[in-house]
């Protein structure tokens, strides 16, 4: 990554509103998980940052990548029976159709 001096951002989309009480905490704890998931070496040599947004995962994704100029979105497939993973997930196949650039789906 760093050769092509580039930035990965992890998102996490929360869909299913906190109560409003428990908002911030709600972040924060999106917020820390997201950055477990980065080896401490990789910190210190890529730009990786994180970000958790609040509403419709298609339209959240779909937006940051419009904000950051994104070349490429990288989406995990977790259908949640045999028919979702046929078509990709809902989210990924609406991030596919409106989005404007590439999507790589991928089988974690």
């Amino acid at each position: 990554m760093a050769e092509y001096n580039c930035e990965l951002t992890l998102v996490h989309v929360l869909e299913d509103l906190p109560k409003p009480t428990r908002m911030k905490q709600t972040i924060a704890k999106a917020n820390e998980d997201l950055d477990k998931l980065i080896p401490a070496q990789a910190k210190k040599s890529y730009r990786i940052a994180t970000t958790v947004r609040v509403g419709r995962a298609y339209k959240e994704i779909i937006q940051l990548a419009s904000e950051k100029d994104a070349d490429l979105v990288i989406m995990a497939v977790r259908g949640r029976n045999a028919l979702d993973l046929a078509v990709f997930g809902s989210t990924i196949y609406r991030v596919i159709q409106l989005g404007t650039c590439p999507v790589l789906a991928i089988h974690p």
